[in-house]
């Protein structure tokens, strides 16, 4: 069975024997499902690494063919890299990437994590115009191909791939994690991918720099935040007071959004005489771009010291 460098385990309870039944019996009350950790991200070429972030432990719940469970770790706590096969000739394909406990175990009960009953594998989409996750007969059908007893295997999804034909590299783009669709179960169980829930513990990358960067998290959530030096615009005179327009220099994200997001904007400042707003200026927020916006700063003199513009955007770097 598939089992890179024997990364892949179940619990420890026992000696490493599988079958610990008061442990599977509380974990009948989850659904199969990722618990914490096993984040995918792109490695090199058409290679992803899994898990290891040496934070969070990668536990997930795996389930057989009649919803019993159990639990599958990455008992190596290092990033566990995975091969997915060549891009389609045309096309598009959706790959899954699986971890199973063989039904019953073939490994031994002398064997801390019990990592020979194991295996974590690659199952291959068909392509298409409009490609469409493998199901579960796909999935059992690859499990017994890898040499365990696919019909009654417990299995978990820990991320679906998407690979466009010509496709040399793999981007966070086409990853989506812990993805169940069309094989039971579609979601994170611990913070993540749910109806009410945004999973903020799996940060797939940070892009940019210390003044403008977007967090990307693997449920698809995206949050950018800016912090934007502003010169002197115009100044108005209000009466006795001016009013300074301060103009920032750049708004654009470090990231473009799918869609576009909801933003918030304040400020920092020294020496603020009277009320400090924000307003648009031109060019409202599009999927690259913030809007631009000028800080009106009455004072009551016309020279306008530099205001710090702080932007927080949140939204989806993927649908």
């Amino acid at each position: 069975m598939t089992n890179p460098n024997n990364a892949v385990g179940t619990n420890a309870a026992y000696n490493g024997r599988t079958s610990v039944n008061a442990f599977n019996d509380d974990l009948a009350l989850l659904n199969r499902g990722i618990i914490s950790g096993w984040a995918c991200a792109p490695d090199s070429g058409l290679s992803v690494v899994l898990g290891g972030s040496g934070t969070t432990r990668d536990v997930a719940v795996a389930e057989d063919n009649i919803g019993n469970k159990t639990s599958i770790n990455n008992i190596s706590g290092s990033p566990i890299q995975v091969t997915i096969g060549p891009a389609p000739a045309a096309d598009s394909r959706i790959d899954l990437i699986v971890a199973y406990v063989d039904n019953p175990p073939t490994g031994t009960s002398t064997v801390a994590d019990n990592y020979g009953a194991c295996g974590l594998i690659v199952v291959a989409g068909t392509p298409a115009s409009t490609p469409t996750v493998p199901d579960d007969n796909a999935i059992r059908t690859a499990i017994v191909a890898d040499g365990a007893s696919g019909a009654t295997a417990y299995y978990v999804v820990l991320a679906q791939i998407t690979i466009a034909s010509g496709t040399t590299d793999i981007d966070a783009t086409m990853i989506q994690q812990g993805a169940q669709s069309g094989v039971g179960t579609s979601n994170i169980l611990n913070g993540a991918v749910t109806a009410d829930k945004i999973d903020f513990t799996t940060l797939i990358e940070k892009v940019g720099t210390a003044d403008n960067y977007a967090l990307k998290y693997a449920d698809g959530t995206m949050i950018c935040c800016q912090r934007i030096s502003c010169t002197t615009d115009t100044v108005e005179t209000w009466g006795s007071l001016y009013n300074v327009l301060l103009k920032p220099s750049n708004v654009l994200y470090a990231v473009e959004f799918y869609s576009l997001p909801t933003i918030s904007v304040t400020y920092e400042s020294s020496g603020v005489n009277g009320m400090l707003t924000t307003r648009y200026q031109s060019g409202y927020p599009t999927k690259a771009h913030a809007g631009t916006y000028t800080v009106a700063r009455p004072k009551t003199s016309s020279t306008g010291s530099p205001a710090i513009l702080h932007i927080i955007a949140i939204g989806r770097w993927k649908a």
